[in-house]
């Protein structure tokens, strides 16, 4: 066996991650966040001149083209979100280690270069009535979802870390940071959500 095939993806928190709810003792807790893992995340940067191209191979092996600035696409096991100027992640959960990665470069080729993020990255979602206020805290990205919709994706700061942040839902959120800065983001994230009571999946 591999080296490649006996990695295993650790949960990034640990201890820390205790379900539960917490905060202000209310009826219905007004936000929700659970840990989005295993989780397979691949980044994706266009070459010069090859976005035409990789969008017809993306849109035939995963039945969606990459998104938008700013955008999100659901394909076919996979979500692609945007997050910056040819650049995007692909997410996946239930694939094997290693298995989206491989499936992006056997479809792309050199169109593209890939990086697989999965054991380098926390995924969070974070859900529930109060999900806008709780966020809004921490980034200067407009969360109304008129200017932020339910496909949307974003490059940001909060609580001083960077953040992937993409819309999942009315009041859904998903947010990406390296796993080096897991502890304190959650810390910051668990704080700010107390006021609305907190629920822990």
């Amino acid at each position: 066996m591999s080296d490649q095939a006996q990695l295993r993806r650790i949960h990034t928190l640990g201890k820390h991650y205790v379900p539960g709810r917490y905060g202000k003792p209310v009826a219905t807790p007004g936000i929700r966040i659970s840990m989005v893992h295993p989780v397979s995340i691949v980044s994706i940067i266009t070459r010069a001149g090859k976005t035409k191209l990789l969008d017809a191979a993306m849109l035939s092996k995963f039945g969606a083209e990459l998104p938008h600035p700013g955008g999100t696409m659901q394909g076919r096991a996979v979500t692609f979100y945007w997050c910056g100027a040819e650049q995007y992640f692909a997410v996946a959960t239930g694939m094997a280690e290693g298995a989206l990665y491989d499936a992006l470069r056997q479809a792309a080729g050199d169109l593209a270069s890939f990086s697989d993020q999965s054991h380098a990255r926390m995924m969070l979602k974070v859900e529930g009535p109060a999900a806008r206020k709780l966020l809004a805290k921490g980034t200067p990205v407009d969360l109304h979802p008129n200017i932020f919709p339910e496909d949307g994706s974003a490059v940001t700061q909060m609580a001083h870390v960077g953040v992937h942040l993409a819309a999942d839902g009315p009041n859904g959120f998903v947010l990406s940071v390296f796993r080096g800065f897991g502890e304190s983001f959650w810390e910051w994230l668990t704080s700010q959500a107390a006021e609305f009571g907190y629920e822990v999946r």
